[in-house]
């Protein structure tokens, strides 16, 4: 496959999960080139995951030049000011990134940076090409017309069509006329190499079935695919949930799970590991919650300031108690407690009296050291103390503005933000490999073929599927 693919000038190769798509560029970055290639790819966790492989597998660094297809735009952008007008800043990216890529497609287009670009590659491969919305397309297209170009990427992972202001290229009548396909990997590397190939193999064949619309039999695979119907009982349901969560644990102490919930209900994910001692959080690189947070302690004094303190660290840990903790620190602060203040509650105290960063800091280290707390939202809590910390360390800058800064050096540690046993969404999740993959409910809102098997293809040695139905069959 590598020899067809460096002899081709445009092409595409339509990778299923697990397939050895990563392997394959892996091979071609092997083949040394008089300029390196330059791979592209949508998310710095990607980038960083393929650094590490390469690094692993000692690919030369002069073979290759990897980054997301963004990063790439900007670097383009803020070498070429003059020919690229940008007015917008990262702190909007809701402009910044639109109106960077279109200024770069408008000087692609110009043919001024043909020469540059022959000069400094040999040749562009871009990977999840399936996320790829149209502008992005449109900038594909023109760097193709200056190097050769491959295309890595799957229609069945298309999952982040929606919401999104420029609608994505149609895959067979788009992209594929764009870029001819030169093949299909069809081999299940992830479960051979797990010792499940037959679980590999019934992944596949579940795509196709799922391809062409028709209804998925889950108890068609019985030694490692396990159905659980869902009562419709809320709190059944979620504690046969974690029973069978516990039990899969329990069993392979050592392995990696990743439980796969609602895409929509957010609040739904938090509750889950809210109730289990065993399962993180996956957090949105969006970083929302802790992004509140900051602007809140920017706004509030006093005894508001402590109860917001309270309502957002109540829902990253367990135990907070914040009607019976604000009581005791107004008992505190009018001197009628009867009973000595703990170092939290001393803490609290102090920030509600004196303010400032620094007391605001010392309560976010004491309070998971309460008894009977456990943090089950790590990435956003230590966010939020490494926000305060560096709004500490730079002391004209809001809170806001440090939680800015610190969102973005996490975007940067992608792949360092996923714990081995951990919850979240089809699209916080896609991409990753896990021992065990346990799905809530696969008919639930927000979830179709698509996300279906984005969520079945994550588990390498066993799936466990709660719905209602044994026949899973989307519309």
């Amino acid at each position: 496959m590598e020899d067809l693919i460096l002899e081709s000038k445009l092409s595409s190769i339509v990778a299923p999960a697990g397939c050895g798509k990563t392997q394959l560029i892996i091979n071609i970055l092997r083949r040394n080139q008089p300029k390196p290639y330059l791979v592209l790819t949508h998310t710095t966790a990607g980038v960083s995951a393929l650094k590490k492989r390469l690094n692993s597998e000692h690919i030369p660094s002069k073979n290759y030049s990897v980054a997301t297809i963004d990063g790439w735009l900007i670097r383009i952008a803020y070498s070429f000011r003059g020919s690229c007008h940008v007015r917008s800043t990262m702190e909007d990216p809701k402009l910044f990134y639109p109106e960077i890529r279109q200024a770069v497609l408008k000087y692609l287009n110009s043919g001024s940076l043909n020469n540059i670009l022959k000069a400094s590659y040999s040749r562009l491969l871009v990977d999840e090409y399936q996320d790829c919305d149209i502008t992005q397309h449109a900038l594909i297209k023109a760097l193709a017309t200056v190097l050769p170009t491959t295309i890595f990427g799957d229609p069945m992972q298309c999952i982040f069509d929606f919401g999104r202001r420029n609608a994505m290229p149609e895959w067979k009548m788009c992209i594929g006329q764009d870029f001819p396909l030169l093949g299909e990997l069809s081999t299940p590397w992830r479960w051979k190499n797990a010792e499940t190939p037959r679980l590999g193999q019934w992944i596949l064949n579940v795509r196709e079935e799922l391809m062409r619309g028709r209804p998925v039999d889950l108890l068609s695979c019985p030694e490692y695919v396990a159905w659980h119907r869902l009562t419709g009982l809320q709190q059944v349901d979620l504690a046969n949930q974690r029973s069978v969560q516990h039990s899969i644990l329990n069993k392979y102490p050592n392995d990696s799970m990743l439980v796969i919930g609602s895409s929509v209900d957010e609040l739904s994910r938090h509750k889950y590991a809210q109730g289990t001692s065993r399962i993180e959080v996956v957090e949105k690189v969006q970083l929302d919650s802790v992004m509140l947070a900051a602007s809140m302690f920017d706004q509030l004094a006093g005894f508001q300031l402590i109860k917001s303190l309270l309502d957002v660290a109540a829902s990253m840990i367990t135990n907070i108690e914040v009607p019976h903790t604000l009581r005791r620190v107004t008992s505190i602060l009018s001197k009628r407690n009867k009973t000595a203040p703990i170092p939290h509650e001393q803490a609290l105290c102090k920030l509600a009296i004196e303010g400032n960063r620094r007391n605001l800091l010392t309560v976010l280290e004491l309070l998971p050291l309460k008894s009977g707390t456990r943090i089950y939202r790590k990435t956003a809590y230590e966010a939020l103390k490494d926000t305060v910390t560096h709004s500490i360390s730079q002391p004209s800058q809001t809170i806001a503005e440090a939680a800015s800064v610190i969102r973005e050096r996490i975007r940067h540690n992608g792949d360092k933000r996923i714990p081995s046993r951990a919850i979240g969404s089809t699209l916080l999740l896609k991409g990753l490999e896990t021992d065990h993959c346990l799905i809530l409910d696969a008919q639930g809102k927000g979830m179709n073929a698509k996300n279906f098997y984005v969520a079945l293809s994550r588990g390498a040695k066993s799936i466990t599927i709660f719905s209602a139905d044994r026949y899973i069959d989307y519309p």
